[in-house]
């Protein structure tokens, strides 16, 4: 569920490339032959958004057309629509957002989540970005969650990543990131002087 949660938050804060991973993570989770042809739908629908927001019409159409047929009876009847409409007309992405996503009937926003899923939508927006001080920035945040401690700095900037575009956060987490590896290298050289 929280990666369901994860991709929809980052699908309906307009994060379509982002959206993608978190679904296609969850769909290849199970085994060939069992996997979730809604989830398919979702990881194809975002892909297909992305592809005509950035100019690739004709990779759109195609994602599109595939995306809604595997929404088909999945309860996402507004995007279905929306992807079909996209497949007759790429160009409708610059035009107008897809309608917003629900999961169990609750739009979820990326005000909406905590970890472990806010900690999923954090990793695939810097991944996507290609910014791997942020993804380890995540990573010192799911260990602070998993040892109990909720308020740690990594845990409270994950969550400003998520819900603000602001370079401070992003300068803050450096700092931090760049800290606690100076600190964990202090720590394992006290061992290897011996």
């Amino acid at each position: 569920m929280d990666h369901l949660r994860a991709g929809t938050a980052l699908f309906n804060a307009g994060h379509y490339l982002a959206a993608h991973e978190p679904w296609e993570e969850r769909w290849l989770e199970d085994p060939r032959g069992n996997r979730d042809d809604c989830i398919q739908g979702l990881v194809q629908a975002t892909a297909a958004t992305h592809k005509a927001r950035t100019g690739n019409w004709s990779g759109a159409v195609g994602l599109a057309e595939s995306g809604a047929a595997y929404l088909d009876g999945c309860g996402h009847e507004d995007l279905r629509a929306w992807v079909r409409r996209l497949a007759a007309d790429p160009e409708l992405a610059e035009r107008e957002r897809p309608p917003a996503l629900a999961v169990d009937g609750e739009v979820v926003t990326v005000e909406d989540l905590q970890f472990p899923a806010a900690g999923i939508a954090a990793e695939a927006l810097a991944e996507t970005r290609g910014d791997e001080v942020v993804e380890r920035a995540v990573a010192y945040a799911e260990e602070a969650v998993a040892a109990g401690e909720e308020t740690s700095p990594f845990v409270a900037l994950t969550l400003s990543y998520l819900r603000e575009e602001s370079p401070a956060v992003r300068q803050r987490i450096a700092e931090h990131v760049r800290r606690r590896e100076s600190r964990d290298a202090d720590v394992e050289g006290l061992f290897d002087a011996e």
